[in-house]
């Protein structure tokens, strides 16, 4: 089950172990958005991002879940990050300059 956004005066059922945080206005009504903090990391971008922004987000894992306007809400799933993650598979990115990397002899 994905996230999602939901008015804040309707019933405030949601999935057992699932968290509502306020999300302020969406379209006109005061909303929050109802996600699973074990599962699922909730970016919410209250004016035009932007595509360094955009791209940035999607280069973390996270997509783009609703759009209203010039507000977006992104969402990540933690447990696709976590598999990829997992013993056998290694995932590493180096930025440090060859330079720096050079390492002396000892004495």
């Amino acid at each position: 089950m994905k996230p999602f956004l939901r008015a804040t005066d309707r019933a405030r059922l949601a999935p057992v172990g699932w968290v509502a945080e306020p999300a302020g206005t969406w379209a006109g009504r005061q909303v929050e958005v109802v996600f699973d903090p074990r599962q699922h990391q909730i970016v919410m971008v209250l004016n035009e991002p932007g595509d360094t922004t955009r791209a940035v987000l999607a280069g973390e894992g996270f997509r783009r879940l609703a759009v209203d306007g010039q507000q977006e809400m992104w969402v990540r799933n933690r447990a696709a990050e976590a598999a990829l993650q997992a013993p056998g598979r290694v995932v590493s990115i180096d930025a440090t300059p060859k330079a720096v990397q050079a390492q002396g002899r000892g004495l």
